[in-house]
């Protein structure tokens, strides 16, 4: 029923949309300029979990074509 919607559910979903702009502009200008890390992987857009366990697969064969051994240590720290 169109009288069931409240307008402040209205504002709250706009409110996120623009938020969720402005975050990928802010982003999207902080990576282009260089003001980030470029090792940064966490919470960026196309460098998720996957991207870095294909990041680390592509360093150890590199390693390996070297004639290099490699071994990883990860910790899980809580």
């Amino acid at each position: 029923m169109p009288k069931s919607f409240c307008p402040i559910v209205l504002l709250n979903i706009l409110g996120k949309l623009i938020e969720k702009a402005i975050g990928n502009r802010i982003q999207h200008h902080t990576i282009m300029n260089g003001y980030l890390y470029p090792n940064q992987l966490g919470g960026i857009h196309q460098r998720s979990t996957a991207n870095v366990g294909l990041y680390l697969i592509h360093l150890v064969r590199a390693s390996w074509v070297k004639g290099l051994q490699t071994s990883v240590v990860a910790f899980d720290i809580a």
